[in-house]
């Protein structure tokens, strides 16, 4: 039988993805694009916005559209904080759990024997355990991620915070680390399936080993993973400032098989609307880690998320955030509106922010991050970077692309026999947001 995935948010998502893509070929099912005709579409949701649950919606729709007969597996984070809404979706199959994934075969095979015995469809099954209690949180070993150059491993799960304008926490449940063991063979696995690069994800990423007795920390993780043989290199996703120690720095600093490359959520450079967020740092807690990050490591990639609009913020408290992000060497920026979200703290917050306020403060932040962005490409005129080239080609220029090791998007005019490869590559122009080079 064939299967298509349609996976929307993080890269953790994708990870959980490719886990259950492993699982089903395994059995001899095989994985087909999204947008081709399958027996059976699986999608993996994502909550963070109430975009992000109308994308899931109409993931389902599409898919049905080009087999109205198909089964459909639907899990995810909006399947997990929102399943009495989300089995309201017409046509869905299989309502699966965050913390049930890894069971998607079983319960597939068990909808497709209660397909067979009766002449309707009924209700969706759901099969998702309280993810606020303990469970059995496990990975495995993959080999294939979707076509992609880069394999993600996934090193934990959940998050302990409580920040009052996220939804994540709820869908994911408590803190909870993988064995580094486990998670040493699943690297040592993508780098005999041939993957040059290993980004390392989670929910709350630098909590990793925090949950462990005797505790272990995230940055000793990461030498062991880059002490491992082999040609490869290791880049660390979405970490928050206060779980970035020295030692992580220094080995960013000093390891060649390390990207350079931090991407830490700021979300305000306010005070007050911190403190409103319930963020577990300050404006200066979070300038003082990235000046240390900036000092110590050259040509350092630094992106962060950004929120406005969040409910009570003034003009005055806005300002403080352009001015913080204006000030430090961010090279680019990932900027969002504010949206309530119900079932979260802020969702009961008063004062919200005027839509187009909303708007004109996104519009200028963006406009920042996008000059930042441009600043920093235009410094590296000249250089030599590494780039990890993608198996796919840029569909608007037909020419070959992939990302330096700073996380700076590059375009070359090569051959196919370079993709998958790591290649040193002279950065010759930078015009606007693209970037171009030649093979040394």
């Amino acid at each position: 039988m064939k299967v298509a995935f349609s996976t929307l948010g993080c890269r953790t998502n994708q990870n959980d993805t490719a886990e259950m893509q492993t699982l089903l070929e395994n059995e001899g099912f095989t994985i087909v694009d999204a947008n081709h005709p399958a027996d059976i579409y699986v999608i993996n949701s994502c909550t963070v916005t109430a975009k992000s649950d109308a994308s899931s919606r109409q993931a389902v729709k599409r898919s049905l559209a080009i087999n109205e007969d198909a089964m459909v597996v639907f899990t995810g984070c909006y399947a997990q904080n929102n399943p009495e809404e989300v089995r309201q979706i017409s046509g869905l199959d299989v309502l699966l759990g965050n913390a049930n994934k890894l069971e998607i075969l079983a319960a597939i095979r068990r909808r497709l024997e209660h397909l067979q015995s009766r002449d309707v469809f009924g209700d969706p099954e759901v099969v998702m355990t309280d993810i606020t209690k303990s469970w059995d949180f496990k990975t495995i070993p993959v080999t294939e991620f979707g076509g992609k150059s880069k394999a993600f491993i996934k090193v934990q799960t959940g998050c302990d915070e409580s920040c009052t304008f996220c939804t994540v926490a709820r869908a994911r449940g408590r803190s909870i680390s993988d064995e580094r063991e486990n998670i040493l063979n699943n690297v040592r696995c993508s780098l005999d399936a041939g993957f040059k690069e290993i980004t390392l994800t989670g929910i709350n990423l630098g909590t990793y080993g925090m949950d462990k007795s005797p505790p272990e920390t995230f940055s000793s993780l990461v030498e062991d993973i880059a002490n491992l043989d082999g040609d490869f290199r290791l880049r660390i996703s979405s970490i928050n400032p206060m779980e970035i120690d020295d030692h992580l720095i220094d080995l960013m600093a000093e390891r060649d098989n390390i990207c350079p490359h931090f991407h830490i959520p700021l979300q305000s450079g306010d005070d007050t609307v911190l403190a409103g967020m319930k963020r577990n740092y300050d404006s200066g807690n979070y300038r003082t880690v990235v000046e240390r990050a900036a000092e110590r490591i050259d040509h350092l990639g630094l992106g962060a998320d950004v929120i406005v609009g969040f409910p009570g913020e003034t003009d005055a408290m806005y300002e403080n955030t352009y001015r913080l992000v204006e000030e430090l060497p961010f090279t680019y920026l990932h900027v969002f509106s504010y949206s309530p979200r119900q079932g979260t703290d802020a969702f009961r917050m008063k004062n919200d922010v005027p839509k187009a306020v909303k708007k004109e403060r996104n519009r200028r932040l963006t406009e920042l991050g996008r000059d930042k962005a441009l600043a920093f490409r235009q410094r590296l005129e000249g250089h030599t970077l590494s780039v990890l080239v993608e198996s796919s080609r840029d569909p608007a220029t037909g020419r070959l692309r992939g990302h330096s090791e700073n996380f700076i998007p590059v375009l070359i005019d090569e051959e196919d026999t370079l993709m998958n490869q790591i290649v040193p590559v002279h950065i010759q122009d930078v015009y606007g947001q693209q970037v171009s080079g030649c093979i040394l």
